[in-house]
């Protein structure tokens, strides 16, 4: 009887587990659980930091691609004319935040005031907005009511701009402050935008623009 009970006792031993291994399979599947969730963490905070960082990206160099083209026009003067001062194709204004220049797009020798007969803008300067945080794209200006728009930032915008930098150079590569003696902008914008748990993300991008046709009209 008792070699019997003894048999039956083994068998259920067998066929279940013990406290201890019970304990140490939830230990084991607790530690599971933790390491996946720090994964997804991770992965989740990854995957935010790299959409931010892209959108800086995307937005920054679309602002640099429209400033680009449109300052290699800068004082385009084809018909070398000297119109007067209202009408002067030339730089008209450049400082660490602010870049203004007339071109005679329509080649009728004289600057717009804004739009020329084509509807290109004959009368343009970027700036640097700092209670919107970002940068305008003005025609017009001194007119007194130029057109403006935000190449990047602004009040309704996710990506904000911190900084906006010209550095201006002459033809033998020194740095400037003479409009007249251009023929280099260097252009530095700064932006930031929300990435979750680490707070803002911030990147800087530089390009340089060759200003080939800058110089004095009058």
């Amino acid at each position: 009887m008792r070699s019997a009970a003894n048999q039956q006792a083994r068998r259920m031993e067998s066929a279940g587990f013990t406290l201890i291994e019970v304990l140490v399979s939830l230990a084991i599947v607790s530690m599971v659980i933790a390491a996946l969730g720090t994964l997804f963490a991770r992965s989740g905070r990854v995957y935010t930091t790299q959409n931010a960082t892209a959108a800086v990206q995307q937005e920054v160099r679309a602002a640099l691609d429209i400033i680009t083209t449109e300052a290699r026009m800068a004082a385009y003067n084809p018909t070398k004319a000297k119109p007067k001062i209202s009408e002067r194709i030339a730089i008209r204004s450049a400082t660490a935040t602010r870049f203004h220049f007339s071109t005679d797009l329509d080649e009728n020798g004289k600057a717009a005031a804004a739009y020329n007969g084509d509807g290109e803008c004959e009368n343009r300067s970027f700036r640097f907005s700092l209670q919107n945080n970002g940068i305008q794209m003005l025609c017009g200006e001194g007119t007194g009511s130029p057109s403006s728009e935000f190449l990047i930032g602004g009040t309704n915008s996710a990506v904000r701009v911190v900084a906006l930098d010209f550095a201006y150079r002459d033809k033998e590569n020194n740095p400037t402050s003479l409009s007249s003696k251009i023929r280099n902008v260097i252009v530095t914008i700064v932006a930031e935008a929300p990435a979750g748990q680490r707070g803002m993300i911030r990147r800087a991008y530089t390009t340089s623009v060759d200003i080939r046709n800058a110089g004095p009209n009058t």
